[in-house]
């Protein structure tokens, strides 16, 4: 008797809508100096970081560790996974944040972009 069985593994989301515009990114892991490309959000360990592509912009952002989000910043952008009462990062909704010359913080709300 053969017994199949189907495992559902929920690959990160590497594409993104801000503000209307194309968000492409990529998030690695160094710690051991491959830097491997992460696959799921359980996958993040110390040491990664995140490559944005976004509005003619290319960031980036180390792993930043956070308690009520998952966080990746330089102190001027800041993309964040925001984690919900079950701890379960939410990555369809995720936000970049931008520190502007004036000191203001500018929010860019994002969302999954469906193909």
């Amino acid at each position: 008797m053969i017994f199949f069985s189907t495992v559902l593994l929920l690959v990160l989301n590497t594409n993104y809508l801000c503000e209307n515009l194309n968000l492409d990114l990529v998030i690695r892991n160094t710690i051991n100096g491959d830097f491997s490309i992460v696959k799921t959000i359980s996958e993040i360990e110390p040491g990664a970081f995140i490559n944005i592509d976004w509005d003619g912009k290319k960031l980036m952002l180390p792993y930043s560790l956070r308690k009520d989000y998952v966080s990746f910043t330089d102190k001027k952008w800041d993309w964040r996974y925001p984690i919900n009462e079950d701890n379960l990062v939410n990555e369809n909704n995720p936000t970049l944040y931008e520190l502007l010359p004036s000191g203001v913080i500018k929010e860019h709300i994002c969302q999954i972009e469906e193909h």
